[in-house]
């Protein structure tokens, strides 16, 4: 699988940020940089545009590794505050959604398969049907507000991040991962 996961880390100020990694949104910044240089440099003679039909998946692949760049997702746990921040949308333009840690219940570790519907047999595995580990909170009025989702190869780090929100938050830790794929 491509792309980031968001990942915990502790704040000097002692709270807890479940973020975007920096170096990744650096290494699209630098992706869509270089190529928008590079099809600023190779263009004809006389300062040509860069807005042609043969530049197009090159400036698809720019105008994509630019956005993601500028894309912006976190969750800060604030006990001090006792409120959970949810940011997301591009960097100027994301929206804040705020919890109260009160209203919370459990962070809640669970599976599913991916391109099945809910209850369906788990027995047989393939590139269509495969596990998915989903790391979500779940409130007290029966909301469930998803973190992230994983593979299954990723179930103990999910495991572990989902131990350190619960014990920072105090709130209780559930794994309903099915029997045989537990932690």
């Amino acid at each position: 699988m491509i792309g980031f996961r968001l990942k915990l880390k502790k704040l000097s100020d002692g709270r807890l940020m479940f973020s975007i990694p920096i170096g990744y949104k650096i290494l699209l910044l630098f992706i869509g940089t270089l190529i928008l240089v590079s099809l600023i440099v190779t263009r004809e003679e006389g300062g040509g545009s860069i807005f042609v039909r043969e530049n197009t998946i090159a400036l698809i692949i720019c105008f994509l590794s630019l956005m993601g760049a500028a894309y912006h997702e976190c969750w800060i746990f604030d006990k001090d505050r006792e409120q959970i921040i949810h940011q997301n949308g591009l960097i100027a333009f994301h929206s804040d959604k705020i919890e109260r840690i009160e209203d919370l219940d459990r962070v809640l570790v669970s599976q599913f398969i991916k391109g099945k519907g809910v209850g369906a047999s788990q027995a047989k595995r393939s590139i269509a049907f495969r596990p998915i580990v989903t790391l979500s909170l779940q409130t007290k009025d029966g909301r469930s507000l998803r973190l992230e989702n994983y593979r299954l190869s990723h179930r103990k780090k999910v495991a572990a991040t989902a131990r350190t929100i619960a014990e920072y938050c105090g709130i209780t830790y559930e794994n309903q991962i099915t029997s045989g794929e537990g932690l």
